[in-house]
């Protein structure tokens, strides 16, 4: 891909090696291009990597990084965990004008925007959560160009204050993370990145690479057809870790808890338990605390201040505890040592399981992913899905009223859109967030400004529309997969491997299928003796006394 006719000033060896050199004066001041030379020397490359912390760069990262020199598009799908983030931020301080990051986590932006600021690299932050003073000085700042890597959203790259602010510094690379979000086909579409292949051409169609931990072949084809990728290079790598080993164990109701109690007690932490529902995390907390197992919590539901000291408590060096949470746990969370990673109730799709287990031994040790699955557990999922989810038919209908608003060339309130749909104020709030988020409508306060005449807002909204619908057949699909993976027979390596299209390969050697585990013996469903009478303290010092019969308790750890 071209990169967009923008002059780039001759540069020489000294500047280059001056830049990497003054790197603790800082950098943003040198804005002088090294040559295509200097570019690919692996000096340079390596000084800006260990300005990030990093010793040494995979092979898979240096391809990527190569691939942005040499302006072409990429599309990178390399596990959670592999360190993607640095095949953008290497070159974000090396290019003379802005890398764009675009990712759809405001947590994750805030967190790495922190790490970056502590490592003195040039970088600015501009989402919605960043306002008034702080948000003038960003624009300010990106307007001005240099090395530069921008963290942006992509409901925000596509407002007019950040596009003026681009145009006028150039792009040198665009980042567009967790890439897959912009298909209907994938496990997590997100409207607002519908329009970004728009936007980029719109900023002089600057190179792009996009990055996602898993994506099908489907997703990938997607991917570069709605960002208007040209003849990319593909990095992939397998999702699957050898030093992981995979298990099923079926269970249900009473049996799950006893399951989950034995293990958490049984196995080396620290360990990360997932479930499906806030209060799923909740209950089991309190359980896995009676019981003598030192715990964390971490859900949507809890304040922000909760979730930081929750988080910030698991992850203290040489802390052996387990953290119950919710999906909403793990983004962008760096802790090489966990020893397992267990699925308390099945995940909604094979790539959400692969990412969550995926965070178990970074350090390259032996680690367990362990999915205790049920037949109720189909149930959750679509019982969240029917509230998370948009309804294509109440699209249809509000699409029908914000046409009508547009042939008279008005600007409806939202309640005055909300009666002229037959929606639920509710719901029509909700509802024009979505096609606010995908650029169809701008909502300001309590007006809804129609941007598309009226003929095309309806054909907008009704491709939309038919964009949720897929997305509902494939959640039912992407449950399927998941059962059929808890009752397969084959080495689950060589399952979640042919899913993402990698062929088959060797077996694992390592899950539960390779090695021919024998089911439970019958003692470990015996209904839990459980210390609750005791209080915690008293059922604590329990545990690590040996009982009749010789048998040890797991002692807790801090």
């Amino acid at each position: 891909m071209s990169g967009g006719g923008l002059n780039r000033p001759s540069a020489t060896r000294a500047a280059s090696a001056r830049f990497l050199a003054e790197g603790d004066r800082g950098m943003s001041e040198l804005t002088t291009r090294p040559s295509r030379e200097e570019y690919d020397s692996q000096s340079t490359v390596a000084r800006a990597a260990a300005r990030l912390g990093i010793a040494d760069l995979h092979p898979e990262q240096k391809q990527a990084i190569k691939a942005a020199f040499a302006k072409r598009d990429v599309l990178v799908v390399l596990p959670t965990g592999f360190g993607k983030s640095a095949c953008y931020q290497v070159p974000s301080l090396i290019f003379p004008r802005p890398v764009i990051w675009v990712s759809p986590l405001l947590s994750l932006l805030r967190d790495q925007h922190e790490k970056l600021l502590q490592l003195q690299v040039p970088c600015v932050r501009i989402d919605s959560t960043v306002r008034g003073r702080a948000r003038s000085t960003s624009l300010a700042r990106l307007a001005a160009g240099g090395p530069l890597l921008l963290m942006t959203t992509p409901e925000t790259l596509g407002s007019g204050e950040a596009q003026h602010a681009l145009l006028r510094s150039g792009v040198a690379l665009a980042a567009v993370d967790e890439a897959h979000c912009i298909s209907e086909w994938g496990h997590d579409f997100r409207p607002a990145y519908l329009r970004l292949g728009e936007r980029l051409r719109g900023l002089g169609a600057p190179p792009v690479m996009a990055l996602t931990a898993t994506a099908t072949m489907s997703v990938r084809n997607d991917i570069i057809r709605a960002l208007g990728m040209r003849d990319p290079l593909v990095i992939a790598s397998s999702p699957h870790r050898a030093n992981l080993a995979f298990e099923v164990i079926p269970c249900g109701g009473s049996e799950r808890l006893r399951a989950l109690v034995r293990l958490a007690r049984r196995l080396r932490r620290p360990g990360l338990v997932y479930c499906s529902t806030t209060r799923a995390v909740d209950e089991l907390r309190g359980l896995l605390e009676r019981f003598g197992v030192p715990t964390h919590g971490y859900h949507g539901r809890m304040t922000a201040a909760q979730r930081m000291a929750e988080q910030g408590a698991y992850l203290a060096p040489h802390r052996r505890t387990v953290m119950v949470a919710t999906s909403a746990f793990g983004l962008g969370i760096d802790k090489p040592d966990i020893r397992y990673v267990l699925h308390y109730q099945s995940p909604a799709s094979l790539e959400q399981y692969v990412q969550e287990a995926g965070r178990a031994g970074r350090d390259g040790r032996r680690a367990q992913c362990i999915l205790l699955h049920g037949t109720e557990d189909r149930a959750v999922h679509e019982a969240l899905h029917a509230k998370s989810r948009v309804r294509p038919e109440q699209l249809y209908k509000l699409g029908h009223a914000l046409a009508a608003w547009a042939a008279e060339s008005r600007v409806p309130t939202l309640e005055a859109l909300a009666l002229s749909s037959s929606l639920g104020p509710r719901i029509a709030a909700a509802l024009v967030a979505v096609v606010a988020e995908a650029g169809i409508v701008r909502s300001q306060d309590s007006s809804v400004e129609i941007l598309a005449s009226a003929n095309r807002v309806e054909d907008d909204v009704r491709r939309l529309a038919r964009q949720f619908e897929t997305l509902r057949t494939q959640d039912g699909h992407r449950l399927d997969l998941v059962a059929s993976y808890a009752h397969s027979h084959e080495c689950r390596a060589l399952f979640l491997r042919r899913y993402f299209g990698e062929g088959e390969g060797a077996p694992c050697g390592l899950c539960d299928v390779c090695r021919a585990r024998r089911p439970y013996p019958a003692s470990f469903w015996e209904p839990l003796a459980t210390p609750a009478r005791l209080g915690t303290r008293r059922a604590r010092r329990a545990f690590g006394k040996r009982r009749a019969g010789g048998r040890w308790l797991a002692r807790p750890r801090r």
